[in-house]
C-alpha cells in the first residue's frame, strides 16, 4: 500500500497530519511519502519527528513550473497552489492514496487524480471557509468532532459512510514537543496572546494592535505575546514583519514566524487568549481560561454559527473596551467556562490524545477495503 501526504500550503498544515503520517508508516506493508510547497516545511517536519521520537520518512518538493514558481514570488499563492496540484497529478496517480489537509486539494479529482483522496481536516474553528465546498470531492474525509460533522452533514458536504470522527492529531504533536517548551519571557510574569487571523474583512489588528501593545505596556499584569496567523505575512514582502517587529520591548514579544506560533506553545502556556476568528481558540480551551474576541467591523455575530466561539467570552467593539475587558477578564470567566468546556468537548470529543493513531487506523482500513474491492 502506497500513501502520500500533501502539504501544499505554508507549514503549520505538518503539525496536524505528520503524526498520521508516522503512524502509518509504522504499519506493516504501508509505504509513506510525502510532498511539500515550501521548503521550510521540511524543518518543521524534522522538528516534529524528533520530538515523537519517530524516523523521518521520505519527503520531496513538488513540481513547479516557471510560471509556478513566478507566482509564488509574486505572492499569488492561491493560484499557485491550483496549478501546482495540476502539475503534480500525473506523480500522485502512482499512490493508492493521497492525504491532504486543505479543501484546496479536492479539485484533485477534477484534474484527473486516480488515487482515492482523503481529507484530514487541520483547525477546527467557525470560520466560512469559501472553498470548503470541496469537501464532497474527497472519498474519506476525517473530521475532528461532531460540531464539524453536524455542519457538513447540515450543508450536505458529508455522507455517514464516508466520514470518521478521529480527534485532533496535532495534540499529539504538541504533548510531544510541550516538555521541551521554555517560558517567553525572562521574568515570571503570566502573558496573554493576541492571535488575529489574516482574512481582511475579519482580522482585527489594522484597528487594534497598537492601542493593544500600548495598553500592555503601561499595565503591570500581563506581558503579551503578538502572534498573528502566518499567512498574515507571506504577502507583505517582509514589509508587515518589519513593522511588527519594531513594536517588539521587553513586555511584549512580536512573534512573525518561530515554531512556537504553530505547536501550541504560545496557546497552552497563556493566561488570556485576545483574539478574532482564528481556530486557535479552540486549541487554548484544552485549559479553560479567559479570552476576548475583537469585532472592530461591529459585525452582527450573535446567532451566526460561524461565529459561535465569540459565545466563549466578551467580545469588544471600541478600542476605549479594550484594556478594562483585559483587567476584567479573568473575574468574568466564571460566566463563559461552562460554553467553553461544552464547545470543546464538541469540537474535539474524548479522549483529546490518540488521534494520530485513530487517523491512521481509519486510513489504512479504508484503502485496504478501496484495494480490495477494485
Amino acid at each position: 500500500m502506497k500513501i502520500a501526504f500533501i502539504y501544499i500550503a505554508e507549514p503549520y498544515q505538518c503539525y496536524h497530519t505528520a503524526s498520521v503520517a508516522s503512524k502509518l508508516a509504522a504499519m506493516p506493508n504501508c509505504e509513506v511519502t510525502e510532498y511539500y510547497s515550501f521548503p521550510e516545511t521540511m524543518e518543521h517536519l524534522v522538528r516534529i519527528r524528533a520530538a515523537l521520537n519517530e524516523p523521518n520518512l521520505e519527503a520531496h518538493p513538488l513540481k513547479k513550473s516557471w510560471k509556478a514558481k513566478f507566482l509564488k514570488l509574486a505572492k499569488r499563492l492561491d493560484q499557485e497552489r491550483i496549478l501546482v496540484l495540476r502539475e503534480n497529478v500525473q506523480a500522485l496517480n502512482c499512490y493508492d492514496a493521497i492525504v491532504a489537509t486543505e479543501y484546496t486539494a479536492g479539485i484533485l479529482k477534477k484534474m484527473g487524480l486516480k488515487a482515492k483522496l482523503i481529507l484530514m481536516m487541520h483547525g477546527a474553528g467557525d470560520r466560512y471557509v469559501n472553498d470548503e465546498h470541496l469537501v464532497k470531492e474527497f472519498d474519506l474525509t476525517l473530521i475532528s468532532g461532531k460540531k464539524t460533522k453536524e455542519d457538513f452533514k447540515r450543508k450536505g458536504f458529508i455522507k455517514d459512510e464516508t466520514t470518521r470522527v478521529v480527534g485532533y492529531p496535532k495534540f499529539d504533536v504538541f504533548e510531544a514537543i510541550r516538555k521541551k517548551q521554555a517560558h517567553p519571557f525572562s521574568d515570571d510574569c503570566s502573558f496573554a496572546l493576541y492571535n488575529p487571523h489574516y482574512k481582511r474583512n475579519l482580522n482585527s489588528s489594522p484597528v487594534f494592535m497598537n492601542a493593544l501593545i500600548k495598553g500592555f505596556t503601561e499595565q503591570h499584569k500581563y506581558n503579551l505575546v503578538v502572534a498573528p496567523h502566518i499567512k498574515q505575512f507571506y504577502k507583505s514582502f517582509g514589509i508587515k514583519k518589519y513593522r511588527l517587529k519594531r513594536l517588539q520591548s521587553a513586555k511584549v514579544l512580536i512573534d512573525t514566524g518561530s515554531p512556537a506560533m504553530l505547536d501550541m506553545t504560545y496557546t497552552s502556556q497563556t493566561s488570556l487568549y485576545i483574539g478574532d476568528v482564528s481556530s486557535q481558540i479552540y486549541e487554548f480551551l484544552a485549559i479553560p481560561r479567559p479570552c476576548i474576541f475583537l469585532n472592530p467591523q461591529k459585525i452582527k455575530w450573535q446567532d451566526d454559527p460561524h461565529f459561535l466561539h465569540w459565545t466563549m467570552g466578551d467580545v469588544v467593539e471600541d478600542i476605549d473596551d479594550l484594556m478594562p475587558a483585559v483587567e476584567q477578564a479573568i473575574e468574568r470567566h466564571a460566566l463563559y467556562r461552562p460554553t467553553q468546556e461544552k464547545l470543546f468537548k464538541e469540537t474535539f470529543g474524548y479522549p483529546l490524545l490518540g488521534a494520530s493513531q485513530r487517523a491512521a487506523d481509519a486510513i489504512m482500513d479504508f484503502v485496504a477495503k478501496s484495494m480490495a474491492s477494485r
